[in-house]
């Protein structure tokens, strides 16, 4: 996607000579599409960026300018005074800004200033790697998914970029992700496959219950392609970014600080799939069960538990449990097929998948979390230190 321009630099402040800024130059006749964060307390780039969202100047190149290290998050009007002064010189391009990393602090304008200056002359000459790198804090790895389809013949791209790893539970996406393609697409259109490939991704991951107040993602169509989204062509597209969403969605949670363990969770059966959800987000956020998960210990009474704990209306007499393909309940009752040898060979594996059928309906709801180690309590105690 050589339309895309991107340069990295580094500010020498948190991180030592890693790259930490970034900024990502798009066509002036792209279109956007952003999902943000619904935390009260939303971070001064959030803000800014939602609002120069909707004011594109299409005359105006249109550029992401990214920081890690610094959330620029509960700084109040200094937040966004910050901001503009940081950009002040940047009057001939639409500016969206991004910033992550510890909440209540005030932005190093002069470091940051600087790396940022030398990023806008870097443009062209990183590439996605080091975009990647550029967006993480505590992340162990970057976070890419690349892909291509054909479509009569032609070759439409996308590439997927995030990074997080904790303080994610999102209403809309997860910390920061940017997803690009080079087909053809409007606005409108974009906007609904972005909420729909968020719905099944970024909405359905939670490490620890805790929404970030800078959480962003963005869908990018530079439409360079020579393919236009269609009804013919709609489900492979959506199919397509859903699988990038996903993906990132799974690298995230396997990422998550300390993490050990991937467990998927997958409640059906209920009237909607929002109850579906809603007691399946009960059992990943339950820091028993996760860390059952990470102790190796099946203990399906925790699960259980986490089931009940809810103000959800079932049948108990319905209640079915299965750790991957092994049946643990049946109809509210032990199932004979059932061992404690058989459940700690399922959650010694690296992948944890959890089913639970609550009733008879066809609705269904999956979600991700991570399970609870020592490490992640050690990690984020120390995170300011």
């Amino acid at each position: 996607m050589k339309e895309v321009k991107i340069g990295c630099s580094s500010s020498y402040q948190k991180y030592g000579k890693r790259l930490d800024t970034a900024i990502i130059q798009v066509p002036s006749n792209s279109n956007i599409s952003g999902l943000f964060t619904s935390n009260k307390f939303p971070a001064a780039p959030v803000k800014v960026a939602k609002r120069n969202l909707t004011n594109l100047d299409k005359k105006k190149k249109t550029a992401l300018f990214i920081n890690a290290g610094n959330a620029n998050a509960a700084t109040g009007p200094e937040g966004l005074k910050d901001i503009n002064k940081m950009f002040a010189n940047y009057k001939d391009v639409n500016v969206l800004p991004f910033s992550t990393g510890v909440i209540g602090e005030r932005l190093d304008l002069q470091r940051y200033g600087k790396s940022f200056f030398n990023a806008y002359k870097n443009l062209g000459r990183s590439n996605w790697k080091n975009f990647a790198t550029s967006i993480m804090t505590t992340d162990k790895k970057e976070k890419i998914v690349k892909k291509s389809i054909k479509i009569k013949g032609e070759t439409i791209n996308f590439i997927g970029i995030a990074k997080g790893s904790a303080m994610i539970e999102p209403n809309m996406a997860t910390m920061l992700s940017f997803v690009f393609t080079d087909l053809k697409i409007s606005k409108l259109k974009l906007d609904k496959i972005h909420r729909l490939a968020c719905e099944s991704s970024f909405n359905s991951i939670t490490i620890d219950g805790d929404q970030s107040t800078n959480d962003s993602s963005l869908l990018i169509a530079t439409g360079s392609s020579l393919i236009s989204l269609s009804k013919a062509n709609e489900k492979k597209i959506l199919e397509t970014l859903q699988d990038i969403f996903y993906s990132l969605a799974e690298k995230i949670v396997l990422d998550a600080e300390g993490a050990t363990k991937l467990i998927s969770i997958t409640v059906k059966g209920l009237k909607t799939e929002n109850e579906c959800k809603t007691v399946a987000k009960n059992i990943a956020n339950s820091l028993l069960v996760k860390t059952a998960a990470f102790g190796e210990d099946p203990n399906w009474g925790r699960i259980l538990m986490a089931v009940g704990n809810t103000n959800i209306s079932f049948d108990e007499k319905k209640f079915n449990l299965k750790l991957g393909k092994l049946q643990v309940f049946r109809n509210n009752k032990l199932s004979s097929s059932y061992s404690e040898k058989l459940g700690l060979k399922e959650f010694k594996k690296r992948k944890i998948e959890i089913v639970i059928k609550l009733g008879d309906s066809n609705k269904t709801s999956k979600v991700l979390t991570s399970d609870l180690s020592k490490d992640y309590v050690s990690m984020n105690a120390d995170y300011r230190s």
